[in-house]
């Protein structure tokens, strides 16, 4: 029978792309995973792993296992979320990634409930990037984490994760009071942005929608900022350094209003999901959690609800 402690390994070299990584990660030593990643090859008779230097790969029987894995380990989890059900209690600890800024104005509220609900279940939350809590999750260093889909930015699905929709807003373009397309608000073709200074992280899935619209536009944005931090960026909008796109969730910066504008003929949205591992689906504390993020979402997504977060 194969052992489930090597699956784990051979999972997290394949998600951090080397033994080193991965050894680091679960603060083992790389020739201590090394030799139980042998012990595994041998247990299963095949090759699974490509050694180049520092670098690991799979093999196509590598990745086999490692999706066999996935499902192995999923229903571990839902063995013991069901144990845990028996006893009629949400008790625990449930680490919650938060993106920075707006996350907080969804889960706050959600939180605050179940803490009072539940004193018994231990609630810590995570600061992340909205689009780094899903490998977080897979990976086991947060049990839940808030994330974000972006149009025309595909995202591909990890093994192991399930994704429940909360909340969908509107993504616009932030500009200065005083900028020229501010007083009408009005909304904008992105061609009429073509000679105007932009702020955008290119490594982000809004940033690569930015990059994306502003190519379908036919011009290559001159990039004055390229920090990822939502509340910076509007505090350098609202001080005439350059047009940002930014969710309408986002909220505004205390002391610096900016203005924002719909991209003419797009309708472009932000999905923000709630991302689990499959295993942990129907444990309590994620029950728990659900619940109360889909009543604090509702409340975000009638007429007026954002208006307490910018």
């Amino acid at each position: 029978m194969l052992n489930v402690r090597r699956l784990l390994l051979l999972r997290e070299v394949e998600a951090r792309g080397s033994i080193a990584a991965a050894a680091q990660a679960l603060n083992y030593t790389r020739s201590a995973v090394s030799q139980q990643l042998t012990v595994l090859e041998n247990e299963t008779g095949t090759t699974l792993l490509t050694r180049d230097g520092r670098r690991a790969g799979l093999t196509a029987a590598g990745h086999l296992l490692v999706r066999h894995a996935e499902r192995i380990l999923a229903q571990l989890e839902t063995a013991e979320a069901e144990l845990r059900s028996q006893q009629g209690e949400v008790a625990g600890e449930l680490r919650i990634g938060v993106p920075l800024h707006e996350g907080p104005a969804l889960v706050a509220p959600a939180a605050t409930r179940l803490r009072t609900e539940h004193p018994r279940l231990r609630i810590t939350l995570h600061g992340v990037a909205s689009d780094e809590g899903r490998d977080d999750v897979r990976l086991g260093r947060l049990d839940v984490a808030l994330a974000a889909r972006y149009t025309h930015v595909p995202v591909a699905d990890l093994p192991g994760l399930h994704e429940e929709e909360l909340l969908n807003d509107d993504i616009r373009l932030a500009v200065a009071p005083g900028h020229p397309f501010a007083a009408s608000g009005e909304p904008r073709a992105m061609e009429d942005f073509a000679d105007s200074p932009w702020l955008l992280d290119r490594t982000t899935d809004l940033g690569r929608l930015a990059l994306h619209l502003c190519a379908g536009a036919g011009f290559l944005p001159d990039v004055v900022c390229d920090t990822g931090d939502l509340q910076a960026v509007l505090g350098l909008v609202s001080l005439n350094w350059g047009v940002a796109l930014v969710p309408d969730l986002a909220p505004d910066r205390p002391g610096h209003p900016v203005v924002r504008l719909a991209v003419r003929d797009r309708r472009l949205t932000r999905r923000t999901s709630l991302v689990v591992r499959e295993g942990t689906l129907n444990s309590a504390p994620t029950v728990a959690l659900l619940s109360a993020l889909r009543e604090a979402a509702g409340h975000l997504a009638r007429p007026g609800g954002t208006d307490r977060f910018g």
